[in-house]
């Protein structure tokens, strides 16, 4: 608990600091492979099930996700367009995913044109609700410091930092004023 205290703390520090003293952000590309991204790109797992994960690619925007679990009839899909309504283009090295012990996978990606972070938590489970956050704290952009099997994000309120394979969130107020250090709090997802 300590650790995800130290990393929600950094990962706000990060966030206010990324600030730019209120400068309009640059016009420049996130990215430098700007390669138009056609073929799909697929995850796998060596756990029970041998769960993955396969994104589909078109007009260099993603276009589809499907992940299942054999043996265990978990078979799902989404049109991304419907899910995330933005336009996302992601680089080949901003895209990574990370299937923890066959329970979920963590897709973790920034938009090229915007540097945006996007996560979307996928569950290998029958029952389980895929959650998408539009808002990441990605350690794609060297601004932001994020550990891994950690995943960061934020709303205009609070900074969440989630430990991938526990569930444990801590998470930060935010304030006008910035960081409010005491109102600290742990919780089970």
């Amino acid at each position: 608990m300590k650790f995800l205290s130290i990393a929600c703390i950094a990962a706000t520090m990060a966030l206010i600091s990324c600030k730019d003293g209120g400068k309009e952000a640059s016009s420049q590309p996130f990215c430098t492979d700007t390669t138009c991204l056609t073929e799909p790109m697929k995850f796998e797992s060596e756990a029970p099930g041998k769960p993955f994960v396969r994104i589909s690619f078109k007009d260099c925007q993603i276009d589809s996700i499907h992940w299942e679990k054999g043996g265990m009839g978990v078979i799902k899909d989404i049109i991304f367009s419907e899910f995330i309504p933005n336009a996302v283009k992601p680089s080949k090295q901003f895209l990574t995913c990370n299937i923890v012990d066959g329970k979920f996978a963590w897709v973790k990606f920034n938009d090229c044109a915007t540097g945006r972070g996007y996560l979307l938590k996928l569950p290998f489970e029958k029952t389980g609700a895929t959650a998408k956050f539009t808002s990441a704290i990605n350690n794609f952009d060297p601004k932001f410091k994020v550990e891994e099997g950690l995943a960061a994000y934020y709303d205009n309120t609070f900074i969440y930092v989630e430990d991938m394979a526990t569930g444990q969130i801590a998470k930060q107020l935010l304030t006008d004023q910035g960081l409010q250090i005491s109102t600290m709090t742990m919780c089970i997802a």
